[in-house]
């Protein structure tokens, strides 16, 4: 090995010590050399991702703060996306003939993602399912008007994911949909399809590929790296115009994938081409790619940045035709909620191997988009609302209009009436944009809404408009909700049954992670058990307690009650119902009318599957 120059030719230095600085030097070198290429050979003693972690190739992969701000795309680049608000997503492949999971139902090693699957499907025979992937009823124009249809305004599909099966004719690989029953490129299909639609189309493409030898190992930069590059090039200089990429990078670092030189290729092959966060993991600057992508939940409130939230309309990525299917009304209460707070649904539906999106879940996803033809301009083009999203429901403005979407439900014997905080500014107008909506009155230093019950309570989302004197966009966001739930010490809780300890309706309440807050991901459920014909959760107070708002939240892969009541406990310990619903979905809340009451109980008394609630908290 050669040492630089310098450090030979201080003819000053004694002999005798310059061969001892030699010697150490050299030493250094080796012993660094020998470190750096244990640190780039994936097969060593640790666990998790950092197993995956290796330096650079060489400097050119590390970028500064101001080179990763060059790849930011900018607000008239972003504005579409921002207008649009839903889009849908699809996992699809060969796996589902054998599993419901998509690459993580495959066994073998996951580069970039911890610790070999041992309970999947072996790889022998994962890695041989794409010879008889036939989806023979496919049609990319039929999808592209079913998207349209379901009030969607762009489409993610995954062209390749971590099993590696490439869902284009990629041509440096055999595992491809040319080398299926089927032989035609789906993803051109889907390009010609959505250009003609007036669809805007997204890749994703997953960086670690599982079944490729020299991804994250020893030989990454030689031979893997240049072999995903020569995929991206592909998908975004062959296809016609492509809007986005949709990276998954796992737990792996950003210079692993040269993410800064290949997206400035990408932008200048796709000129205002936006990209998800999931570059990998180390970059300068926090703010990762265009937005931020909360998984399988409502996502934050008030972010300081733009983000878009994927969930899947099963419980499952990939197509199963056993998964409870979200319905119409919990899929529109959380678009909603996400559109007022900031963000886009992303929605999944997986077709099937027939091609197809199956009838049940796209008659769900058909009403999402009836309801966008009556009224979508109250959530699209907008921006979240000058009130910050809590118990009333989310809020969307647009100029000088302010869009109150009202998901909060009334008991029995409680008035629809909503009280917000003063706005900053003069309200010229109010009108109610779906019915029972009658007046607003400024009220003891507050806002409150009036409308008629029997109208309110037909509604899912009830709509005011409000024209105001000035953009709200100009003034501070406005916080509505933050309180906090009745303590685990002020009650006592019971249950018909559960499926065991760790799935009791005592961890909603005693495990401290388990508190519900949008982009909170609630882990913790009540399970009962499937053959209890009397399914109830409980609350009685150990002091009577004047409770104004009941929180329920059903697991997001769950979403399978179909009717419940809940009752309240009066002082001679009589139950009366208060309030009987349909379903359930993500943060639901029930106003009650105030009055002192000794105890809740909710009582699940139809699902489509096993029941799994992780929230039900009581506010005074």
């Amino acid at each position: 090995m050669n040492l630089p120059h310098y450090f030979l030719s201080k003819k000053h230095v004694y002999k005798n010590f310059r061969q001892i600085v030699i010697c150490t030097l050299l030493s250094s070198v080796l012993l660094n050399c020998q470190e750096k290429k244990k640190s780039e050979t994936s097969i060593k003693k640790k666990t998790g991702t950092s197993q995956w972690h290796f330096p650079a190739k060489d400097s050119s992969m590390y970028v500064t703060a101001d080179q990763q701000k060059e790849l930011y795309a900018t607000e008239a680049e972003m504005k579409w996306y921002k207008d649009a608000k839903f889009g849908i997503f699809s996992h699809w492949g060969p796996a589902l003939f054998e599993t419901t999971s998509l690459s993580w139902g495959r066994n073998g090693e996951r580069p970039g993602s911890g610790r070999p699957s041992k309970d999947g499907v072996d790889p022998e025979i994962y890695d041989n399912l794409y010879k008889k992937f036939n989806p023979v009823n496919f049609d990319a124009d039929r999808w592209m008007q079913q998207i349209k249809d379901f009030g969607a305004d762009y489409y993610v599909f995954t062209v390749k994911h971590h099993d590696g099966f490439a869902f284009f004719d990629a041509k440096n690989s055999d595992y491809t949909i040319m080398n299926t029953p089927f032989k035609r490129d789906i993803a051109r299909e889907l390009a010609d399809a959505a250009h003609r639609a007036g669809v805007k189309l997204f890749w994703y493409y997953s960086q670690p590929d599982w079944t490729h030898p020299d991804n994250l190992r020893e030989k990454h930069y030689e031979n893997y790296l240049p072999y995903m590059k020569e995929h991206i090039k592909q998908l975004y200089t062959e296809y016609g115009k492509i809007d986005g990429i949709w990276w998954d990078n796992l737990g792996t670092k950003y210079w692993q994938w040269d993410s800064y030189n290949l997206y400035k290729e990408m932008k200048q092959w796709q000129p205002g081409i936006l990209s998800n966060p999931r570059t990998g993991f180390g970059w300068p600057l926090k703010d990762r790619g265009d937005y931020d992508t909360p998984e399988q939940g409502l996502g934050p409130v008030n972010h300081h940045r733009y983000w878009e939230s994927c969930i899947t309309l099963t419980d499952r990525w990939l197509y199963t035709a056993t998964g409870p299917i979200k319905p119409f009304e919990t899929v529109l209460g959380i678009l909603v909620q996400i559109a007022g707070n900031g963000g886009n649904l992303l929605l999944n539906i997986g077709p099937n191997a027939k091609g197809e999106f199956v009838e049940k879940e796209a008659k769900e996803a058909y009403k999402i988009g009836q309801w966008m033809k009556q009224y979508g301009p109250t959530i699209k083009n907008t921006r979240r609302g000058i009130y910050i999203g809590g118990a009333y429901g989310a809020s969307a403005q647009i100029g000088n209009k302010l869009y109150i979407h009202v998901l909060q439900r009334f008991a029995n014997n409680a008035s629809p009436i909503i009280e917000l905080p003063l706005l900053p500014t003069k309200i010229i107008k109010a009108k109610g944009i779906t019915n029972g909506f009658q007046n607003y009155k400024i009220k003891n230093g507050k806002l409150v809404l009036h409308f008629d019950k029997e109208a309110f309570d037909k509604n899912i989302d009830n709509i005011v408009e409000l024209t105001l004197a000035e953009d709200p966009s100009s003034f501070d966001r406005i916080e509505t909700w933050n309180v906090n739930p009745i303590n685990k010490n002020e009650l006592d809780i019971s249950e018909s049954s559960s499926t065991s300890p760790k799935k009791s309706a005592n961890v909603l309440f005693t495990d401290v992670k388990n508190v519900f807050s949008e982009g909170i991901h609630l882990k913790s459920s009540w399970e009962p058990k499937n053959d209890d014909k009397n399914k109830f959760i409980q609350l009685d107070f150990k002091t009577p307690k004047k409770i104004r708002t009941v929180l329920l939240n059903e697991h997001m892969g769950s979403h399978c009650v179909r009717a419940f009541h809940l009752e309240v406990k009066n002082k001679q310990n009589k139950w009366t119902t208060v309030y009987t619903g349909t379903h359930i979905g993500e943060g639901l809340r029930i106003k009650l009318n105030g009055a002192a009451i000794y105890g809740l109980r909710f009582s699940p008394t139809k699902s489509t599957k096993s029941i799994r609630i992780n929230a039900f908290n009581a506010f005074e």
